[in-house]
């Protein structure tokens, strides 16, 4: 037996609260104190490693000594049988397997596809979901689900409004929004005062009276919005679809055709509409009752923003008498009658070639009847059993004689016997 002196013994127990002390030190530096304050969450892998994820909120999940079963419970794997001495092993384990049981559920919602056996798909293309596909979503069908498919938040919208300080933009979950464009600047259709955007908003503020305006810049500004000096009509400038300009009293004065308003030209089915823009110019905007239409019967005529697009129809539309969309936009021809009562290789109605099989039983076979691809009795030599008498069957419901005639016929005592003239 060892004897031990107590100043050995003393120094044996200063060393291990020495070592307690350091151990509760590095718990508290490595962020395993259980005192730790609870963070926001929504899984356990965004809380410290002795921490779990619970209504929200990073808690304590366990101290020392209680990390092996930590470590097991919150795991789908073996990690409950980890020692558990500091209580870290468990808990990391915990960690690792609940993140491998996220992992793993993830991939299962991914290859989980339309559904068990039994569950019809959602979709065959985009066409077949609910909805209207435009600059910022579009729909899509993977492995028979739905879905949508949105653009980034920033990207541009492919029709924007001229002169309005604002341009169009996706915001990143399929909707439009408008951001603060000082480059789109406004014009109100006048030579005397300037036309600035600032934080997205636009302002008019009076030209100097160096600023050179009429007809053919002939005038000067007065320094109030006004260009002075005209004597006619024309000294102001030309009238056009937007714009009316006349000269009263020396001044130049206009009239603009209202916003969204006017009789400009348009062209049928682009999905937009050529108006005056307020300020005495011509402007484009989206017209999505201006339907475009491409001639094809297995897509849809529709307008998205002002611009046309055509999804297709679904796979059971029809586009013809022996015709029906594919789903992909495309008229297929099926004659689905066109081997009724037919046998062998035929073009059917529709120009294709098709192979009908051969469904003739017994003497039946394609153009027996001498009509090709058509089952008919094909007579066939009588089945005399080696008899060169009497009568027999064709198969076709017919007798045919099994006398075999001499050819020439036999003369004086002969006799013809199967075919033979014999004495």
């Amino acid at each position: 037996m060892t004897h031990y002196s107590p100043s050995r013994l003393r120094r044996g127990a200063g060393l291990l609260l020495l070592s307690a002390a350091l151990t509760l030190g590095c718990a508290q530096l490595l962020g395993l104190d259980q005192d730790v304050p609870a963070g926001p969450c929504s899984t356990d892998r965004q809380c410290a490693p002795n921490q779990r994820c619970e209504s929200g909120s990073c808690r304590p999940s366990g101290g020392s000594g209680t990390g092996g079963s930590a470590g097991g419970s919150r795991s789908s794997g073996g990690a409950s049988n980890l020692p558990g001495s500091a209580g870290l092993g468990g808990e990391l384990a915990g960690s690792a397997g609940s993140a491998g049981n996220e992992e793993s559920g993830a991939a299962g919602q991914r290859s989980g596809g339309a559904g068990g056996p039994g569950i019809p798909p959602e979709c065959s293309s985009p066409a077949d979901c609910a909805g209207r596909d435009n600059d910022c979503a579009q729909r899509t069908c993977v492995d028979g689900k739905c879905g949508v498919d949105y653009a980034k938040h920033g990207d541009l919208a492919s029709v924007q409004v001229a002169g309005d300080c604002q341009k169009a933009i996706c915001d990143g979950s399929g909707a439009f929004t408008t951001q603060a464009d000082d480059d789109d600047v406004p014009d109100d259709g006048k030579v005397c005062t300037l036309d600035l955007c600032k934080n997205g908003v636009a302002s008019h503020s009076f030209a100097s009276t160096t600023t050179s305006c009429g007809a053919s810049s002939q005038f000067k500004c007065d320094g109030m919005g006004v260009c002075g000096g005209c004597t006619q009509d024309a000294d102001c400038g030309l009238n056009g679809l937007c714009a009316t300009y006349s000269c009263v009293a020396g001044m130049c004065k206009n009239t603009f055709v209202g916003s969204g308003q006017g009789t400009l030209p348009n062209t049928v089915g682009d999905c937009r509409k050529n108006v005056c823009d307020g300020m005495g110019n011509p402007t484009v905007i989206a017209d999505n009752a201006d339907l475009p239409n491409d001639n094809n019967p297995c897509t849809k005529d529709q307008c998205s923003n002002g611009l046309p697009v055509f999804p297709p129809q679904s796979n059971t539309t029809s586009c013809g008498a022996l015709s029906t969309c594919d789903g992909a936009g495309n008229c297929v021809c099926t004659d689905t009658k066109a081997c009724d009562g037919k046998c062998g290789n035929l073009t059917d109605s529709c120009n294709h070639q098709r192979d009908c099989g051969n469904p003739c039983t017994g003497h039946d076979t394609c153009g027996g009847g001498s009509v090709a691809n058509v089952c008919g009795c094909d007579s066939t030599p009588p089945d005399c059993g080696g008899s060169c008498s009497g009568k027999a069957s064709n198969g076709c419901g017919d007798t045919i004689s099994c006398v075999i005639p001499c050819m020439p016929p036999c003369k004086f005592s002969s006799i013809c016997d199967c075919g033979v003239c014999t004495t």
